[in-house]
């Protein structure tokens, strides 16, 4: 494969990384004084769940990072609004979402991130309708 169409695959699998590793993080500050090893199964079966944490929470953020990945090529502004104020509300949600299981941390983030994908739709409708005027306009 070339390099030019390696990196934009590679770009779509690396960018959802960031939900993981803000759950990581959350988790990591609000648990930070429980130890593992009291649990029967200690430390191997809180690596396992963190794993299936990661998985979970990486596919899940998808949604949010596409919406503002596309909303990015149309309107920079916008696309930085939605993602600072639903990056966290995602994050959040997927915390939440974790107490139902995966399909928690699925569901949580994709209904976080309808108002992206609602502001990119408005976006593509204003930005047709004003290229349908101009050549009108013009004329």
């Amino acid at each position: 494969m070339r390099w030019s169409t390696t990196r934009p695959r590679l770009r779509l699998l690396i960018l959802p990384l960031w939900l993981p590793a803000a759950i990581l993080v959350v988790t990591a500050i609000r648990f930070a004084t429980l130890s593992a090893g009291e649990e029967p199964g200690g430390i191997p079966s809180a690596v396992a769940m963190v794993a299936l944490m990661v998985l979970f929470a990486w596919i899940a953020a998808f949604p949010l990072t596409l919406a503002v990945a596309f909303l990015h090529r149309r309107v920079r502004v916008l696309a930085y609004v939605c993602g600072v104020l639903l990056a966290p509300l995602t994050v959040y949600g997927a915390v939440i979402g974790g107490l139902f299981g995966p399909v928690g941390v699925v569901l949580y983030p994709l209904v976080l991130s309808l108002p992206a994908w609602i502001v990119l739709g408005i976006t593509v409708l204003v930005q047709r309708r004003r290229s349908n005027m101009r050549p009108a306009e013009s004329a």
